[in-house]
């Protein structure tokens, strides 16, 4: 059961900042403090750490393509399929049904079913990802709705919103040395590392501020019919990781239970950068949590057996 330790660790630092936050001890204010630490310190850290001890496999670099397109293709469905939507809901579902929590939930799970051969593919998949879920989900979300009250954005507007994320900056910068082969100094990495591993326990704190349970019943079918269509195509990309693709076994079992993993701890915060329900975006952030360990958990024992 020792895989199982960190997923609920997680969720036990929810309730605690949902606690803190009830009890008065933090408020919403601190969120947006604790927000910009994450953004700005220890998120940029724990992309640093994903790199350390990285070695560079060539044949599994179209596992990065295949990470950006799960998490990008989700969010334009929903684009396209929303069109007469208030922008507010309009920008919680676009923001709310693609993306991944690999490095802070994921990985370790993984690794208890599938050992260390999970741990290069998941890192590629997560590079991928990680391009839409260190700015680009806000990027294409606040350019596609004009959630600023833009009326008309250049191409230079929309890389800008990219560029001003310090974490996306930083997986651009580690992912070009990596394929340039520059070798990083051990001293980057012993420098970052306490702050990078502060980071999983920020975001869940963050979650948990932002956590309120849902009474009304149309919010609570927003949230059903959210994740209904998130592990839907979660179901589909997994089939297609697995079944069409050329990799080892062991790395298309990684891709697909990488498929039902939760929301990015980022989601809710780009939520209310672009003008949406946060309160909302927390909640679904949290039910996706409990709802990724079982399906998780099942593909993988399914898996190893």
């Amino acid at each position: 059961m020792s895989y199982l330790a960190r997923p609920i660790s997680y969720v036990l630092i929810i309730a605690l900042g949902y606690t803190l936050k009830r009890a008065g001890f933090l408020s919403k204010a601190d969120q947006q403090t604790l927000s910009k630490v994450m953004f700005n310190i220890t998120l940029p850290c724990t992309i640093i750490q994903g790199f350390s001890g990285f070695e560079r496999d060539t044949t599994l670099f179209f596992l990065v393509g295949i990470g950006f397109l799960c998490a990008l293709t989700p969010m334009l469905l929903m684009y396209l399929t929303t069109r007469g939507v208030e922008t507010r809901l309009r920008a919680y579902r676009m923001l709310n049904i693609g993306g991944y929590n690999v490095g802070c939930f994921s990985l370790p799970l993984l690794e208890a079913f599938f050992g260390s051969a999970c741990v290069v593919p998941a890192f590629m998949f997560d590079t991928g990802n990680a391009v839409m879920m260190t700015g680009g989900s806000y990027a294409l979300t606040s350019t596609l709705l004009k959630t600023g009250g833009e009326t008309r954005e250049g191409v230079r507007d929309i890389l800008l919103k990219f560029l001003r994320s310090l974490p996306f900056d930083t997986y651009m910068i580690m992912f070009a040395m990596v394929l340039l082969n520059i070798e990083m100094p051990e001293l980057l990495f012993t420098l970052t590392k306490p702050a990078g591993q502060a980071n999983g326990f920020l975001a869940m704190l963050i979650i948990g501020l932002l956590f309120e349970p849902v009474m009304d019943k149309r919010l609570i079918r927003e949230t059903v019919r959210e994740l209904a269509c998130r592990y839907a195509f979660a179901a589909a990309s997994a089939a297609a990781c697995y079944f069409l693709t050329p990799f080892a076994p062991v790395v298309r079992q990684t891709l697909a239970v990488l498929c039902f993993a939760p929301l990015s701890s980022l989601a809710p915060i780009y939520t209310g950068r672009c003008h949406g329900d946060t309160a909302l975006a927390g909640f679904t952030n949290s039910v996706s949590i409990a709802v990724s360990l079982v399906c998780m958990m099942a593909l993988s024992m399914y898996f190893v057996m």
